[in-house]
């Protein structure tokens, strides 16, 4: 699992689309790692983009899954995105 944040004024740089691609090729290449996968409130196209260029795959949505303070103080839907190795 892993996650990421990045300022606001570096957004749409492609700098964490650049920076998750080589983590998730070396995650799946250590011999005890057969998943790598994360996931982001249902809104968040951008983030979802980035898992996605990264080489993730749409797994599915956890429905109230995480509370994200600064959008809702209930719990929101989120996606999940998830790389295998064969």
């Amino acid at each position: 699992s892993f996650g990421y944040v990045l300022a606001r004024a570096h957004w749409g740089q492609g700098l964490m689309t650049e920076a998750l691609t080589p983590v998730v090729h070396w995650a799946l290449a250590r011999p005890g790692i057969w998943r790598i996968g994360a996931g982001a409130d249902i809104d968040n196209i951008a983030s979802a983009r980035v898992m996605q260029k990264a080489g993730l795959v749409r797994e599915g949505v956890l429905r109230r899954w995480l509370v994200h303070p600064n959008l809702s103080a209930e719990p929101r839907d989120c996606v999940t995105y998830a790389a295998v190795r064969d």
